[in-house]
């Protein structure tokens, strides 16, 4: 009954994984000399969130030109020009109105002839104070944070994660597949964000989606010694390298500090290393508990798991193969 009661839970599953979605919203505050700003706001079209959010400038700021919106690459695009009379913004505040747990925050980005200065704006720290050139370390921070998120937003890279979880046969084997996959994708992350390798947005999330579906079937034939059992870690490297251009494709769109690329990129990735970490550790204590109440938990649950995750994936692969 038992035993029952949690397939019954885990085929509920599908009904809370929703595919990746940055929720991130951007602000791009370029002030020239002059003290004329121009800035850009970016936010997911998805994100039910996002229209909630409000920016907030010093009430000396006048905005005295607005481009028509638009949408672009799943994104809503506000441009407009403003003006904080001879004074500017430095040495000024912002700060924004409507951020929740639910939300991600707000990647801002100020600069002039003289500064640039970002930060990540949540709803524990909701403002910044234009006042100076971004610390290293606080780059290294922000950066490192949105890894974390990142990961830990993507339900379709910890449906990979999960899957290895279950497929590797002892310890020694999962060690060898998440380290593959570790190593794999930080290759393609770095190589895609310094354009050395790059590959479509729009094909790399489909081709993310077909690598779950191929390890779901894995799954289901859980009585049967296939060559991924045998050589987990060397089908972990291989599909690794797609989800490491998913993960650049998504640094792309937060962007990079151009004098500080290495340290972002390094953080970044850092990041997705220790929420990959925290979800393993989750998993397996989950498991671990389950497995005192349940004799041979992991090999009952298997084709469970393989078919829910394989339906789940399928979803996701046909929706982002409609959306070429």
């Amino acid at each position: 009954m038992t035993f029952r009661f949690i397939a019954f839970f885990i085929l509920l599953l599908p009904l809370f994984l929703f595919a990746h979605q940055s929720s991130l919203s951007y602000l791009e505050i370029d002030e020239n000399t002059d003290k004329n700003i121009t800035v850009i706001y970016t936010s997911p079209l998805q994100d039910i969130y996002a229209n909630k959010i409000y920016i907030n400038y010093p009430h000396i700021c006048k905005i005295i030109e607005r481009q028509a919106e638009k949408i672009e690459n799943g994104f809503i695009i506000n441009k407009y020009s403003m003006r904080c009379k001879n004074e500017g913004l430095f040495a000024k505040r912002i700060w924004i109105d409507g951020l929740i747990k639910q939300n991600k925050g707000v990647m801002i980005k100020y600069k002039n002839p003289k500064i640039t200065q970002s930060a990540l704006l949540r709803a524990d720290k909701p403002f910044i104070y234009i006042n100076a050139k971004s610390s290293g370390y606080q780059l290294f921070k922000e950066y490192l944070l949105l890894g974390v998120h990142h990961i830990l937003s993507g339900y379709d890279h910890l449906l990979f994660v999960f899957s290895l979880l279950f497929l590797a046969t002892n310890i020694k084997s999962l060690l060898y597949a998440v380290t593959a996959f570790t190593l794999s994708h930080s290759i393609t992350l770095a190589s895609s964000i310094f354009n050395i390798v790059t590959l479509p947005s729009a094909f790399a999330e489909a081709m993310i989606a077909l690598s779950i579906v191929f390890l779901a079937r894995e799954l289901v034939l859980y009585k049967q010694n296939t060559l991924t059992k045998r050589h987990l870690e060397y089908i972990a490297f291989i599909f690794g390298l797609l989800h490491g251009f998913g993960f650049s494709n998504v640094l792309k769109e937060i962007g990079l500090p151009q004098e500080e690329i290495p340290l972002s990129l390094f953080a970044f990735n850092l990041g997705i290393e220790l929420g990959q970490i925290l979800f393993i550790v989750f998993v397996i204590t989950l498991l671990f508990g389950i497995a005192k109440f349940i004799n041979d938990f992991q090999s009952r649950a298997k084709p469970y798991f393989g078919y829910i995750i394989g339906i789940t994936a399928s979803y996701w692969l046909i929706q982002r193969v409609v959306s070429f």
